[in-house]
């Protein structure tokens, strides 16, 4: 064998005879339940040494307070902040930009090549013509979203739903 292996070896036999002469651990014993439920005098004696609870003085209201005619009191009220806004291409994007960038997406090369030049009377421009058609994508899609909300509210009330199809049907 080679010295560190013996010198493990070694190691190994110190300890487990070092453990040998220690006493083994005692079983952890549970206290008996019985014997809890029947001292209650002893629960009695240990709750009357306890000091007993008193709550706290009710503060006054500002209303019993002597009013001062050089102090203005206004009402509570809750302030809420408005929803910040959703910055959507729209929002972020002059409209001239957003046609641009909506006409790069929608139009192929080919379409802007042959579409570069429009007439000014007789035609509209790649950026008009993808601005057009994002604004009518996103009155169809707030139709569909109305008419699906609708569809949930005519069960529990069909004059509301009619009159919210009929408010979003008006151009």
């Amino acid at each position: 064998m080679t010295r560190p292996a013996q010198l493990g070896l070694l190691c190994l036999a110190l300890t487990v005879i070092g453990r040998a002469d220690e006493p083994a651990a005692p079983p952890a014993t549970t206290p008996p339940a019985a014997a809890a439920t029947t001292e209650p005098t002893i629960r009695d004696q240990l709750a009357a040494t306890l000091p007993k609870y008193s709550p706290p003085a009710p503060e006054p209201k500002p209303a019993d307070k002597p009013a001062d005619p050089d102090v203005l009191e206004l009402p509570k009220m809750v302030v809420k902040q408005k929803p910040r806004p959703r910055l959507t291409p729209d929002v972020v994007m002059t409209r001239q930009g957003l046609g641009d960038q909506l006409a790069k997406q929608k139009f192929s090369e080919l379409d802007r090549v042959l579409n570069k030049f429009t007439l000014p009377l007789f035609g509209t421009g790649m950026a008009e013509r993808a601005l057009e058609d994002y604004e009518r994508e996103k009155k169809q899609q707030l139709n569909q979203d109305v008419l699906t909300i609708s569809k949930a509210l005519e069960t529990s009330d069909p004059s509301e739903a009619k009159a919210l199809r009929e408010a979003a049907a008006k151009p």
